[in-house]
């Protein structure tokens, strides 16, 4: 099967960056390519590859058949499904219930943080200061790390153990946004942030989106 996956700019899209993460730390084969988003090239997207409406998307080619797949988790699922033996998801029932849950939250929840601290590779803010409701879901984040690491007594680098799987992946456009918004972290939750941005993948993947020329006003600000 043939993958070809489809991005937003790599220097905001946090979704693209947990993708190229999957694709490259578990060796599965594939192009990509970046389609610039909200440009005329996204809206071409959008009709070619109907009824994806975001990025990233999954193209697949199996002998001529091709199959759009959208959404994160839609995606996720699909890799697990036709690599069964590369652990997207930890083997353990209960831990694969855990991840998946966790990934479900991240896929849906933390709206604040989303929209003040949005995805962007290129900058540093020294002088940020999150608000009530952005603080809420920094603590939240943490909480959900040390209760891994508590209930499944895990004392691997990762949340699940020592290889990294989908949930971590997941979780890689946080660790980016806590590093350019200067968030202060606990000890524990600043080891596994920083973790994520040195892994082989995210740092290549960083080093594709400083290339990058496209600038989205929306995801800048003035700050130190």
């Amino acid at each position: 099967m043939q993958y070809k996956l489809l991005l937003g700019n790599q220097v905001y899209s946090g979704w693209s960056l947990s993708f190229g993460l999957v694709f490259r730390h578990f060796n599965i084969d594939f192009e990509h390519q970046v389609v610039p988003l909200y440009t005329n090239e996204f809206e071409q997207f959008r009709k070619q590859y109907f009824p994806a409406r975001q990025l990233p998307a999954l193209i697949t080619d199996e002998d001529g058949d091709r199959q759009v797949i959208w959404d994160s988790l839609s995606i996720v699922e699909f890799l697990s499904d036709h690599h069964p033996k590369l652990e997207i998801w930890p083997s353990d029932p209960g831990m694969r219930a855990a991840a998946r849950s966790l990934c479900a939250e991240m896929h849906s929840a933390f709206k604040a943080l989303r929209s003040s601290m949005p995805v962007n590779l290129k900058r540093n803010y020294a002088a940020f200061q999150p608000n009530e409701e952005v603080r809420s879901d920094i603590q939240r984040i943490c909480a959900l790390w040390r209760w891994v690491r508590e209930l499944f007594v895990s004392d691997g680098p990762y949340l699940f153990g020592d290889t990294l799987s989908a949930v971590d992946a997941f979780f890689a456009p946080v660790a980016s946004r806590f590093r350019t918004y200067s968030i202060d972290l606990d000890e524990q939750s600043a080891a596994y942030s920083n973790l994520l941005l040195q892994h082989p993948a995210t740092l290549e993947f960083i080093e594709a989106a400083q290339s990058e020329s496209w600038r989205m006003e929306h995801n800048e600000f003035d700050l130190d």
